[in-house]
């Protein structure tokens, strides 16, 4: 008996709501994925673009078709045609803000770059990749809403498209069925999560929310709030600004009815809204979710943060997790005790060069950009990305060294600039190539993208190395990563065991959480010292005894109760005693576990 497959578990979606994602020409695109399903025979998939040089071109066969779809249509021109080749949205625009519009805002077809699901190949303005879509069924919606009773593809249809693509003005006989494609689009985007800001606090709404927002009182809705508008929300208003909604239109940021007498009609939309809505409920948490494995970072407003914790709880873990497919706009860095300004932010330095007359290396001075200066330049030049810069150990280096006068930048509430050295703004000058790019260095100052992130992974055991003063503090949010001591599925480390020997083991998890237990209550070490899940990274869930004593005995006995009366070795125990490990090592910690009230394992016999 052939049944059917049991339900199919999908990954929640990624709302992108704070990724850069303008769309300047809504219809074109929409125009030309339309345009494209159809010639292709209303396929799932379709391989669409070829590299040519930084940027991609239609295939020249797609180009062919589109000729022979639309020929015949009044006001075809094959020129317009061919000029789509390298002159469309599709080809034109940046992977993230693509998948924004097509997969999120109207749901018509996920496209990746060809080979992989990253967002984050196209780093760099100019330089695109080949793409690939794939549809969804909301394609046969839109073929339907332009097609006659038997499913043919409408002459009035086609004018349609081509006018969208082309950038022409809607022919009279098209105005009908334009009305009726442009209502199924915002109905394929009531579903859809936008975000704006009322001071600090974000606000999650759908289409619903602004409807709603409307009152005898009101008949304006604000959507722009007290930040800059992104994410859903750039293609949303860009929708609305190129009347791409029934009832709405947008003067700035401010929504409105587009006529009284729509009054009626928009109150009966508004409740079938709201009753579909009732049927496809969104589970909406805001900063949102606090699981590893579920939080993504376009879902939070990083900016500066600092993720502290004891050793081993998971900090670079999480910090990893939150710019999963993001590493193309990530740079990273590990301060230590000899880490300087010169390291972080650049300086001159000997470089050897073939001079072009003699061909003699000749040694000369010049700038070379480090880490901070190197993703400071890449997110001023491209302000459509979010773009990460990760730090960790951040209090093993002298941070008042190494930021210098930067640190006075981190400073996000204020329109604080800074006027930088004379070599690293000469170097800005010349990197600073882009309209919002000049900004970076407007009038000979400095001042940060605010699509430029930082974090930072902080061991509080490690604090007092390099104390950082209240005011460096006081430009970072905070984050602390507990300690998590419950038995689930979703703690990894609660199947974590210390194999001791062949017939002997036990829990990781109920080690660490007695020990911590004792290194809490002893007044001259708490929390700073204590143990986290991931001090000792299990294989396969096992931990050797070899890893344990040179890993968690060692810090034990070294960092912890080195200096303790009371702690968990014997009296008179050194830590060489634990060696040879086979033999005395197992001896050693069979004691320890039972000094510390751990179920010990039945010997051996």
């Amino acid at each position: 008996m052939n049944l059917p497959n049991q339900l199919t578990e999908r990954e929640p979606i990624d709302p992108k709501l704070a990724v850069g994602s303008s769309l300047p020409n809504p219809k074109g695109l929409l125009a030309i994925v339309l345009a494209l399903y159809l010639v292709n025979e209303e396929k799932d998939h379709l391989d669409y673009s070829d590299k040519s040089g930084n940027t991609i071109i239609l295939k020249p066969s797609l180009i062919t078709s589109l000729k022979a779809f639309f020929n015949g249509i009044t006001g075809y021109n094959a020129t317009e045609i061919d000029s789509l080749a390298s002159a469309n949205p599709l080809v034109e625009m940046q992977i993230e803000p693509l998948q924004v519009p097509l997969q999120l805002f109207w749901k018509i077809a996920k496209i990746n770059i060809l080979g992989t699901d990253s967002s984050s190949g196209e780093r760099t303005g100019g330089v695109r990749f080949p793409k690939e879509l794939f549809f969804t069924t909301n394609m046969d919606i839109l073929k339907n809403v332009i097609s006659n009773e038997n499913g043919d593809i409408t002459n009035t249809g086609k004018e349609l498209i081509y006018s969208w693509l082309t950038n022409n003005n809607t022919p009279t006989s098209s105005v009908n069925i334009e009305q009726k494609l442009t209502k199924t689009l915002s109905v394929f985007s009531e579903e859809t999560l936008f975000k704006t800001w009322n001071n600090s606090t974000e606000i999650i709404f759908q289409q619903e929310g602004i409807y709603n927002a409307f009152d005898t009182t009101n008949a304006t809705v604000d959507i722009g709030g007290t930040k800059e508008i992104k994410g859903t929300l750039r293609n949303l208003k860009s929708s609305i600004s190129k009347d791409i909604h029934p009832y709405l239109k947008i003067s700035s940021s401010n929504v409105e009815l587009k006529n009284p007498s729509l009054a009626t009609q928009f109150d009966n939309y508004q409740k079938r809204v709201s009753n579909y809505l009732d049927l496809n409920p969104k589970s909406i948490e805001i900063k949102i979710v606090e699981t590893e494995e579920e939080i993504n970072v376009d879902d939070v407003t990083i900016l500066n943060k600092i993720y502290y914790g004891a050793p081993g709880t998971g900090k670079s873990h999480k910090v990893n997790e939150l710019l999963k497919g993001k590493e193309e706009r990530t740079e990273r860095v590990t301060f230590h005790p000899e880490y300087d300004y010169a390291s972080f932010i650049g300086g001159f330095k000997p470089i050897t060069e073939v001079d072009a007359e003699s061909g003699k290396e000749e040694i000369k001075y010049k700038f070379v950009p480090q880490t901070f200066t190197n993703i400071y330049v890449d997110a001023w030049n491209n302000k459509d990305n979010e773009y990460y810069l990760v730090i960790e150990e951040i209090n093993r280096g002298n941070c008042a060294e190494i930021f210098g006068d930067i640190f006075q930048l981190l400073d996000r509430n204020s329109d604080y600039s800074i006027t930088p050295s004379n070599e690293l703004k000469q170097y800005l000058v010349k990197e600073l190539t882009s309209v919002d790019g000049i900004k970076g260095i407007e009038n000979g100052k400095m001042k940060l993208p605010s699509n430029l992130n930082i974090l930072a992974t902080m061991n509080t055991s490690d604090q007092s190395l390099f104390p950082m003063d209240s005011a460096f503090k006081r430009r970072w949010d905070w984050e602390y990563i507990p300690i998590n001591y419950e038995k689930s599925e979703e703690n990894p480390s609660s199947h974590y065991q210390v194999v001791v020997s062949d017939s002997i083991s036990f829990s990781w998890l109920e080690f660490i959480e007695k020990v911590n237990t004792i290194i809490k209550e002893n007044p001259n070490l708490g929390m700073d010292k204590c143990i986290g899940n991931y001090f000792i990274k299990a294989k396969d869930n096992s931990i050797t005894l070899e890893e344990f004593i040179n890993k968690a005995i060692f810090y034990l006995w070294n960092d912890v109760f080195k200096d303790e009366d009371d702690h968990i070795f014997e009296e008179n125990t050194f830590y060489e005693d634990f060696f040879p490990i086979a033999t005395k090592g197992k001896e050693k910690v069979l004691k320890i576990l039972e000094k510390i009230g751990l179920n010990t394992p039945e010997k051996e016999d």
